[in-house]
């Protein structure tokens, strides 16, 4: 009988580990849309963007990845009234081009942060700063959703706002880690 038992577990051990799901590596692509609420200084000129994402992530292992985003934002300009007179602010454009790190601490949820270049064009001007931004979200099969902040800084000047990014996983390798 114990033969018998030890027989059996140690086939329970061969078939559990031999069907174990070993972590997913690879590089997915995804797209979407991104919603903007300015806060800080840029609040006071500006009132909420809207623009779209480009990311690949590169799954180095089950709780680690690579990413690398571009995208589009515009940021809607805000009258003001200062000393009487309304000044109008002209919308904005920001072009992030920002590398990072993101940790999975279980299946579908991630934190991480990336930082790069940005590009803040209007009025028919372009400039550009150190663009950094910390982020928490969702991986889904097909969808990915993160809520971040993300700043430009230049000059001890900082414009800041807080995103939400819906990503659909569209190439590469399908799915959440398993």
């Amino acid at each position: 009988m114990k033969k018998l038992a030890f027989v059996f577990l140690l086939s329970a051990v061969a078939f559990i580990h031999s069907n174990a799901q070993q972590p997913e590596q690879g590089f997915q692509f995804g797209g979407g849309i991104r919603a903007a609420m300015p806060i800080g200084d840029f609040a006071d000129t500006h009132s909420f963007g809207i623009g779209g994402e480009l990311q690949g992530e590169y799954r180095f292992s089950y709780m680690l990845s690579g990413i690398i985003t571009t995208g589009y934002t515009h940021f809607f300009g805000k009258t003001v009234t200062i000393l009487g007179t309304d000044v109008e602010y002209d919308g904005v454009g920001l072009i992030p081009i920002i590398a990072g790190l993101r940790v999975y601490p279980s299946t579908n949820f991630f934190i991480g942060a990336q930082a790069g270049y940005g590009i803040l064009t209007g009025g028919g001007e372009s400039d550009g700063a150190f663009n950094y931004q910390p982020q928490i979200g969702y991986n889904g099969e097909r969808l990915q959703v993160a809520v971040n902040y993300n700043a430009l800084s230049k000059d001890g000047t900082t414009l800041g706002h807080i995103g939400l990014t819906a990503i659909v996983k569209f190439g590469g390798m399908a799915g959440k880690p398993q």
